[in-house]
């Protein structure tokens, strides 16, 4: 028996999870690895942030990138999910609301995590244009370490 994530356990771990590390090139710079909070809905990650991060422009010029979710404190507790894939940005304002509302549908756990309101300073700054990110990934690695015999 292999050490791999079934891909109903990839599932469950991916809507367990709470943050995954979003890894994207920049031209003539070492690449950008972001913790990002997310949905994993149909097989795909979704996130959103201010459509005039720099992080969408280096995604426009090259839509290549990697996704870790990971998990554990201990050897035989770590657990990972490595996707590589196309991420798409999304900056039509009603689509990006519309999606937006299906992460929540998908991942309430961030209900617990963000606080109930934020300061005016922040409120301000979470009412600018968003954008959508979507990864399709190409290639799945897993690994989930308590399937180690010992």
């Amino acid at each position: 028996m292999g050490i791999d994530l079934e891909p109903h356990e990839i599932d469950h771990f991916m809507q367990e999870s709470s943050r995954a590390i979003l890894c994207i090139a920049r031209q003539g710079k070492a690449p950008l690895a972001l913790p990002m909070w997310f949905a994993w809905i149909d097989g795909k990650i979704y996130i959103h942030t201010l459509l005039a991060s720099k992080k969408v422009g280096y995604i426009r010029d090259n839509p290549l990138v990697s996704c870790l979710v990971e998990s554990g404190e201990k050897y035989f507790t770590l657990k990972s999910v490595l996707f590589v894939g196309h991420c798409e940005v999304i900056d039509d304002q009603e689509v990006v609301r519309r999606e937006m509302e299906r992460m929540q549908k998908a991942k309430p756990l961030y209900d617990k995590l963000r606080p109930e309101k934020f300061p005016p300073h922040l409120e301000r700054f979470y009412e600018k244009p968003r954008a959508l990110l979507r990864i399709t990934p190409h290639s799945t690695t897993s690994w989930d370490f308590s399937k180690i015999e010992v």
